[in-house]
């Protein structure tokens, strides 16, 4: 595929509402599965809301691409923990106006500042792509077929 910027590779989850209240099953074309569901009345709160997991996605996404990053700079990292704030309109959709990331990290000696400041932009502004989506936008589309 060919976008505006490019080559494209094409990435694919299915969410399955297993027909209890609004819990979905959602399984990726690598074969992992996480699910959702909103707190009471119109779920019973089993699991991360859609929006938290958009969350924990850029969280999980920027999060790895520190650590490979801090390690190939030789940075003596010995923990690492992701926070992501995400500030939403009252109304709905309830859209995220802003979203916060604090990288807590922790470490086994010396660590280089400028190294570690790079390390972490390019986490977030060059190998991440749920931070390239949420911060360039995207065109989505919607559509639908009548299943047998």
């Amino acid at each position: 595929m060919t976008s505006i910027y490019g080559s494209s590779e094409l990435a694919k989850a299915i969410a399955r509402w297993d027909g209890n209240k609004v819990h979905f099953d959602i399984e990726s074309a690598s074969g992992h599965s996480v699910a959702i569901d909103e707190p009471p009345i119109f779920g019973d709160d089993t699991a991360m809301r859609p929006s938290e997991m958009l969350l924990a996605a850029l969280g999980g996404c920027t999060g790895l691409n520190a650590v490979l990053l801090l390690k190939k700079f030789k940075q003596p990292l010995k923990s690492l923990e992701v926070e992501v704030e995400g500030e939403q309109e009252k109304e709905w959709p309830r859209a995220f106006i802003k979203i916060d990331i604090t990288f807590h990290l922790g470490w086994d000696g010396k660590h280089d500042k400028e190294a570690v400041d790079k390390a972490l932009d390019l986490a977030c502004n060059r190998y991440c792509p749920i931070h390239a989506t949420l911060s360039r936008g995207t065109k989505i589309q919607h559509h639908h077929k009548d299943s047998h």
